[in-house]
This record gives structure tokens, C-alpha cells and sequence, in this order.
């Protein structure tokens, strides 16, 4: 055989050995660190379950992240525009009506009075006794920005007000920053609901949902701010409604 073709066909089968090797090796490390994640998983579940907080390990995001700022422009309605939508409504929801009938209703006035964006989101329909509210929010490149809505509230069937606490999203940073791992945000909201605890033994907590968001750390009402800057928070539901929010970049 040729010298210089064994020489080649030697190189070729170390190089492929080398590669085998180090895919074994990539392989099991994978499965290492997928072993100590579930281990540590598990272990977080069971701690916060000591400290009478319960929480389902599936409900737990996994991924890992890196988030940009979220940059925001404020928009306040004009109350004028708002009274004069108000005023000169014919809208009228008869008493049993459903959800829908209030959704389709506040959409309306919101069209009229100019406030529809497509970052708008619908939520929900809240009724205590004669008093209605309809609520929307606001989702962004698939996160929602939790402190910014708008409430449109029926008394008696008939629209009564249109409350506005919007901040537009117009773009995000270049720079993107890790964020804390959901099992580190829980850690934290134990120690912060140990902390609020008063001597008194207080209620179980039950976990409903968690999840990323951005947050406005310092909601601005100035008429001399008119930007602002959300920033990613991990937002835990829990006990029926009750919200809390855990700061997520990494600090």
C-alpha cells in the first residue's frame, strides 16, 4: 500500500476516534447536569413545601434566558376625548348579560375614543354586583408588561369611565442580561413571604403560575417623563389572584 494514502487513512480513523470521544464525553456531562437540574428541582419543590408553599415541578420554566431592556413611551388619554365618548354613548348592556357582551362594549369605546394599539390584550371581565369592570393589558415580542392597562368600567349597564395607565413598547435593547433561574425566584419569594409573616402562623401558598414579564420598576405619572424603561421580573401567581413580582436580572 502507498505509504502517504495509510498515512492519510491513520489520520482520518484517529480524527474520527477524537470525535467519538469527545461526543461521549459532551453526552455524558449532558447527562450529568440534566441529572443534578431534575435533582435540584425536586429538592427546591420539596424546600418551599417545608416552608408551606406548593408549588407542581412541570409548572417550573426550565429554560435558561438572556433579556434586553424593553423601552416604552407613555400615553395618556385625552379626558376630554374620554368624557366626550362617555357622554355621547347609546351603549347599553342589559342586566344577566355575559363576559362577551362587555368585552364587545368596551372595545368599542376604546376604538372611539382612539386608545386601540396591537400591543393591546384583552383579560378579563370582573362583576361585584351592579359594578363592571372590562381589563386589558399589553404583551411585546411575546411578553406581557404587567403595570401597563386599561380599565373600562360599567355601572348599571351603562359605561361610566375609562382609566388609562398606558406605556407603549417601541423597542428593546441591544444588550441582552441572564436572568435569574425561575428555582432561584422562588427561593426568594419564600424568604420574602418569611419576612412578611407576622408572628402569627400564616396561610399556606398555592403556586398557580409563573412566569417572565416586564415590569416598569418605577411607574412615572409625570407629565415631564414621557419614556421610560421596562425591565424583566419573574411574576408569581398565587392563592387565587395575588401577585408577586421577583426582580430577574442577575444581580
Amino acid at each position: 500500500m502507498d505509504w502517504s494514502k495509510a498515512k492519510n487513512i491513520l489520520i482520518i480513523a484517529l480524527l474520527a476516534t477524537n470525535f467519538i470521544l469527545i461526543g461521549a464525553i459532551y453526552v455524558e456531562k449532558a447527562e450529568v447536569r440534566s441529572s443534578d437540574e431534575a435533582t435540584l428541582r425536586g429538592d427546591t419543590v420539596l424546600l418551599l413545601k417545608e416552608h408551606g408553599i406548593y408549588v407542581e415541578e412541570d409548572m417550573i420554566p426550565e429554560k435558561d434566558q438572556r433579556l434586553p431592556v424593553l423601552f416604552v413611551k407613555y400615553e395618556e388619554g385625552d379626558q376630554s376625548v374620554i368624557a366626550s365618548v362617555l357622554e355621547n354613548s347609546d351603549i347599553y348592556i342589559e342586566k344577566g348579560a355575559g363576559e362577551e357582551a362587555y368585552r364587545q362594549a368596551a372595545d368599542k369605546l376604546i376604538l372611539l375614543a382612539g386608545f386601540y394599539r396591537k400591543s393591546m390584550v384583552y383579560q378579563n371581565v370582573i362583576a361585584e354586583e351592579e359594578t363592571v369592570t372590562v381589563n386589558y393589558g399589553m404583551e411585546y415580542e411575546g411578553f406581557s408588561v404587567d403595570n401597563s392597562q386599561m380599565i373600562v368600567t360599567f355601572e348599571h349597564g351603562k359605561p361610566v369611565s375609562i382609566i388609562r395607565r398606558w406605556a407603549e413598547p417601541f423597542s428593546m435593547g441591544k444588550n441582552k442580561k441572564q436572568v435569574m433561574p425561575a428555582l432561584t425566584a422562588l427561593i426568594k419569594f419564600m424568604t420574602e413571604q418569611e419576612a412578611a409573616a407576622s408572628e402569627e402562623e400564616r396561610d399556606d401558598i398555592f403556586i398557580e403560575e409563573i412566569r417572565l414579564v416586564y415590569w416598569l420598576e418605577g411607574y412615572a405619572e409625570s407629565d415631564n417623563v414621557s419614556e421610560d424603561t421596562a425591565v424583566p421580573y419573574w411574576c408569581i401567581h398565587y392563592n387565587g389572584g395575588q401577585l408577586s413580582y421577583i426582580a430577574a436580572y442577575e444581580q
